[in-house]
């Protein structure tokens, strides 16, 4: 038996095969710069070219530290290939304050941007806060998952505490959205209101429209 096992972890490496979900879309990370942490993360911390070079709890670990990645899974199989199972974190929202700019991705976790990579998502400006960043993933998740608010809606600034304005494809005019709250009611008021009038008047007949009344729009014409 230990016989077998030694005569296993000296056979050279037949392959590395790697998956990166959703590589067609994002590109953060590539296989080249996972390969390279695989050698990085070798027990020679050069080069891994047989079985017993691969540290996989060290490789997983090294991963997870990327700052781009959610999670991975290392293992190798009796054949002598390296198995590699890569989910890249999805921005859906970059963040710009005055000293900083980000992600964030659905889960409310924020991450830094690439050098390499560019992913267009919903720009979101102002002095936000840490504890705001959950709300307003779950705000963009909302309007991303509908192609009438998504189509429509551009950007979210934050003007000041408790108060955020949404930014429209249309010149001078914004929605006053106030706390990010009650997300799913407010947007559907809005498309409601889409609807019955603004889909025949058009949102450049109105300079602001409220949602910060419970249950009602306040719209206010030029």
């Amino acid at each position: 038996m230990n016989f077998a096992i030694k005569r296993h972890d000296n056979r050279d490496i037949n392959e590395i095969n790697i998956q990166i979900d959703n590589s067609d879309r994002i590109q953060f990370i590539t296989k080249d710069m996972v390969e390279q942490i695989v050698d990085q993360s070798s027990h020679n911390g050069i080069q891994a070219n047989k079985i017993k070079d691969i540290n996989t709890i060290k490789t997983e670990e090294s991963l997870n530290a990327n700052p781009f990645i959610l999670k991975n899974n290392v293992y190798i199989d009796l054949n002598g290939e390296i198995n590699i199972h890569v989910v890249q974190k999805q921005p859906i929202a970059r963040i710009k304050t005055n000293k900083d700019e980000f992600y964030l991705d659905n889960y409310g976790n924020s991450f830094p941007l690439s050098k390499n990579f560019s992913l267009p998502c919903l720009l979101v400006n102002g002095e936000i806060q840490e504890d705001e960043y959950e709300g307003i993933a779950n705000l963009v998740q909302v309007i991303c998952k509908d192609n009438l608010l998504k189509n429509h809606i551009v950007g979210i600034e934050k003007v000041k505490k408790d108060l955020y304005h949404l930014i429209l494809n249309v010149p001078d005019c914004y929605i006053e959205y106030g706390k990010i709250e009650n997300n799913k009611q407010k947007l559907t008021n809005l498309k409601e209101f889409y609807t019955k009038y603004l889909d025949y008047v058009g949102f450049s007949t109105y300079k602001k429209i409220s949602l910060m009344y419970d249950n009602q729009i306040v719209a206010t014409k030029r």
